[in-house]
């Protein structure tokens, strides 16, 4: 593989993985008894992103390389690790904005 096909390869498959991992934070569409545009587009595009979804979870299970696999995870923990921090440091300045000095 090319090195400039390696980090996108990846990078579809952490956003596969995090996409089957929380299912929650997918967003869910609504279809209306009378179809409008604006239901067809949502349409399209959740059976778009459906096929895109089976297509590359079809590719990682053909593929399945280790290495790649401990990337996924090395970069997964990291990313949690880092967004943990940030997180709790965001609460906590918020917290100091609205409670104040007492």
């Amino acid at each position: 593989m090319s090195t400039r096909i390696r980090p996108t390869l990846t990078f579809l498959l952490l956003l596969l993985v995090l996409a089957s991992a929380t299912p929650a934070a997918r967003p869910r569409f609504r279809r209306e008894e009378s179809p409008g545009l604006l239901s067809k587009v949502q349409s399209h595009i959740f059976d778009y992103w459906e096929s895109a979804k089976a297509k590359a979870h079809e590719l990682y299970e053909k593929v399945q390389i280790p290495r790649v696999d401990e990337n996924i995870r090395h970069v997964y923990d990291k990313g949690s690790e880092a967004m943990t921090t940030y997180t709790g440091i965001l609460t906590d300045q918020i917290f100091h904005m609205l409670k104040g000095e007492q």
